[in-house]
């Protein structure tokens, strides 16, 4: 119940504007920078980089290795494991812990970006374990808990893993794969 409660306190505070100015986009902006795009950049595309491709590097896989699936692994688990779990863990919720709301002007995070490279959604990392996903116009969509060195497993806001997961891209950022290690084109930047 607590859950439904800050989830629609949150819709209702928190769901505005979401202007991002161009210090906090400064740096993250692959249409600017070749380094970071991943349809330029070979290195950091997994479809190109199969040393960073799930389908074929099964340690990044969850579907593939124990470890780092959180149906099999209970400390990766948010519904196990509830200091992972931004419904249990004040530290960790944007309703509670406003600087991790990517509308506030001292926001420092990651962005997401889809295949066209436009802005897709918003990341803050909010301890080494957990980072928190939000959409394009700032709304708290759910969350992402780190389940090996180089990803993250991504749930809803009641702590359901979706099956999709971030890996990491050996350089700049993430890359967002879905349950069968496809990836869905969309990158964290």
């Amino acid at each position: 119940m607590r859950g439904i409660v800050i989830l629609a306190v949150f819709l209702l505070a928190g769901s505005g504007l979401l202007a991002q100015n161009d210090m906090a986009f400064k740096g993250h902006d692959p249409r600017k920078d070749a380094n970071l795009n991943p349809y330029i950049n070979k290195e950091i595309n997994p479809d190109s980089n199969l040393s960073i491709n799930p389908s074929l590097n099964w340690n990044m896989n969850p579907l593939k290795e124990n470890s780092v699936n959180p149906t099999l692994n209970s400390a990766i688990n948010p519904m196990i494991n509830m200091q992972l779990n931004p419904q249990s863990n004040d530290v960790l919720n944007p309703v509670i812990m406003k600087g991790l709301r990517p509308s506030t002007e001292t926001w420092k995070g990651m962005f997401l970006f889809n295949d066209s490279n436009q802005i897709f959604g918003y990341i803050s990392v909010a301890t080494q374990n957990v980072m928190l996903s939000f959409d394009n116009s700032g709304t708290w969509n759910g969350y992402y808990v780190k389940a090996g060195g180089m990803m993250y497993n991504y749930f809803t806001l009641f702590g359901v893993w979706t099956g999709m997961f971030l890996c990491y891209d050996n350089q700049s950022g993430y890359n967002l794969f879905d349950k069968s290690g496809k990836w869905m084109h969309i990158h964290v930047k």
